[in-house]
């Protein structure tokens, strides 16, 4: 079986990276019922081989050829679908690996996210199942980087992560790079610049051990990284860092003779200078390094770069200018959703139209920013609910498994009388209650609702006293949660008492102390009963919310187990969210 790694997207941009070290295969329109196969699509011959041959190398390399020689991405995906049901009939995983990982990367190229989703978070499944390393970190970067281009940056950073625990258990630094430098992007994405500068800082100490001169791939990553550097320096205000970065960056695109590299230094010199205030100063940078982006064609990079001079032209008050290259990136970009930052866009544009009073203009980009807000959703949604109906599935097979090994080890008779009484009298014993658990449960939402009303027509009031907290450090540690609690800090997967306690400048030892003093609560049972307080409000006041499942409201909510959140908001409220959800509906 042949391993495989894919070297995605680890760049700044998308484009970049496909274009330097990627194979481009042709774009085929191809809609989904291509996948099926067709008598005219595979002659008998092929299919013979594919099915039968005992030599599977020969039938992978052939697949392989089919795509990267031959550019035939419609025979190639009908031979993969082949060669993937005679992996499920033999029930060989080696098999099915090499089918669904080629599907996924094929559709991740066409380019068909959603079908690149399913199949390489199938592959990573049966990779971890196989045990195979190196396949585990392929499919792993291939999942995380369907996520990305849905913008569900939250989700890829998953699978990188994953793909990274796994590159350790390797000799080569490489997957640890190429993982790296995706968790890095991903972080820079989420706004979380401390950590991703932490990152691209662990890829340059790797780059330095290695043998000097570097190869052409391990420059272009060294670049990409002090790219990434300069960005971070400057959101995070460390602008002399920031500049002695670009100084290094320069001279070694100078050195390689790396133009585009060279000029993407550039603009990144430019948002440094937009971050510093000198409005001028970006302009000219900005604009030097859009000439050999506009030469070089590459689309993603100029729509930053125009909406990086747009905002100087706004600081500015040159307003008419910074429209029309707003609303000219908004032309090039079309109905593309994934344009990067294009919700920051509309945002200014928004902006803009408020500043010149043009109420037309300002509604206008308004409904063009929800609808591309809506569409990038819907997407990531259905992507979402694909997993979650595998996920389903699987835990449906897996409970079809148990229940019938434990019915085949019911050794007599009389055991499974005595259950059927068991079970008779408690179908009685429940009929007979059902009418009043009804009504407990029927009163126990209108307390919830009640409870809500209540608090949303109170003006909130401080929880924390000076005479109920002895200890001054305390005291204050508390007040600056309760702050924090506004922004909404415990609806994400990495609200822990470490990171918690980080946003708050303090240590664990402090922030624990505090809860359990004068809360009476460990800092678990704190974001739990934040969470679901949040939960039921919003799901009381929005209707498109409550339309998620209950997996993809648990992630909202910060949960990454659908169970436990069911668990927590049992315990916090005595019902099911699904009651809840049909009572409010009702």
């Amino acid at each position: 079986m042949k391993h495989f790694v894919c070297t995605l997207p680890y760049m700044l941009t998308k484009t970049q990276y496909i274009r330097l070290f990627c194979v481009l295969f042709s774009y085929v329109s191809m809609a989904q019922e291509n996948y099926a196969i067709k008598g005219t699509l595979v002659s008998e011959e092929k299919r013979m081989f594919i099915t039968t041959s005992n030599t599977l190398d020969a039938v992978e390399e052939m697949i392989q050829n089919t795509f990267a020689i031959e550019q035939d991405t419609v025979s190639g995906l009908a031979y993969c679908q082949l060669y993937l049901e005679r992996g499920r009939k033999a029930a060989d995983d080696s098999i099915q690996f090499f089918a669904n990982f080629q599907m996924a990367y094929i559709s991740f190229y066409q380019p068909n996210y959603k079908e690149a989703l399913k199949r390489s978070y199938i592959s990573a499944r049966i990779a971890e199942r196989m045990k195979d390393t190196i396949n585990s970190i392929s499919s792993n970067v291939l999942l995380g980087s369907s996520w990305y281009v849905l913008g569900a940056y939250d989700e890829a950073l998953k699978p990188y992560l994953i793909a990274k625990e796994f590159s350790t258990d390797t000799q080569n630094t490489s997957y640890e790079i190429i993982c790296l430098t995706n968790i890095a992007n991903i972080r820079a994405k989420l706004n979380r610049y401390e950590n991703a500068l932490d990152s691209y800082n662990s890829i340059l100490a790797i780059l330095d051990t290695k043998e000097q001169p570097l190869s052409v791939q391990d420059t272009a990553t060294l670049l990409s990284s002090l790219l990434g550097k300069v960005l971070c320096l400057a959101e995070l205000k460390r602008f002399e860092e920031a500049e002695a970065t670009y100084t290094k960056g320069v001279v070694i695109a100078e050195e390689n003779d790396f133009e585009i590299f060279k000029s993407r230094f550039n603009v990144n010199l430019g948002k440094v200078y937009y971050e510093k205030g000198e409005y001028f100063k970006s302009l000219g940078f900005l604009r030097e390094g859009k000439k050999v982006l506009k030469e070089a064609g590459l689309q993603n990079n100029l729509y930053i770069t125009d909406f990086y001079i747009a905002q100087n032209l706004a600081k500015l008050k040159q307003y008419d200018e910074a429209i029309r290259l707003l609303d000219d990136i908004f032309k090039r970009a079309g109905e593309d959703t994934y344009t990067d930052r294009i919700e920051e866009m509309y945002a200014l544009a928004i902006e803009i139209s408020k500043i010149q009073q043009q109420k037309e203009k300002e509604l206008f980009y308004l409904r063009e920013s929800q609808n591309i807000i809506k569409k990038l959703t819907e997407k990531q949604l259905a992507a979402k609910d694909l997993l979650y109906e595998d996920d389903m599935k699987a835990y449906e097979l897996e409970n079809e498994k148990l229940t019938n090994e434990n019915t085949e080890n019911l050794a007599d008779k009389k055991v499974i009388t005595v259950i059927s009484i068991v079970l008779v009298s408690l179908l009685l014993l429940a009929f007979l209650f059902f009418y009043r658990k009804a009504k407990l449960k029927e009163q126990k939402f209108l307390a919830i609702i009640d409870d809500i009303s209540t608090k949303t027509s109170k003006k909130p009031q401080k929880e924390i006293t000076t005479s109920a907290v002895e200890d001054e450090k305390s005291q204050a540690i508390l007040e600056e949660l309760s702050a924090l609690e506004a922004t909404y800090f415990y609806l994400s997967e990495d609200a822990s008492l470490h990171n918690t306690a980080k946003l708050l400048n303090t240590n664990t030892s402090y922030l624990s102390k505090a809860l359990n003093t004068v809360k009476k609560q460990s800092f678990s049972q704190y974001v739990n009963k934040l969470r679901i307080d949040y939960v039921l409000v919003r799901l009381k006041e929005d209707a498109v919310f409550r339309s998620y499942t209950i997996h993809a409201i648990s992630k909202e909510i910060g949960y990454k187990s659908a169970t436990t959140f069911i668990k927590e908001f049992k315990n916090k409220t005595g019902l099911n969210p699904s009651y809840y959800i049909k009572k409010i509906d009702s």
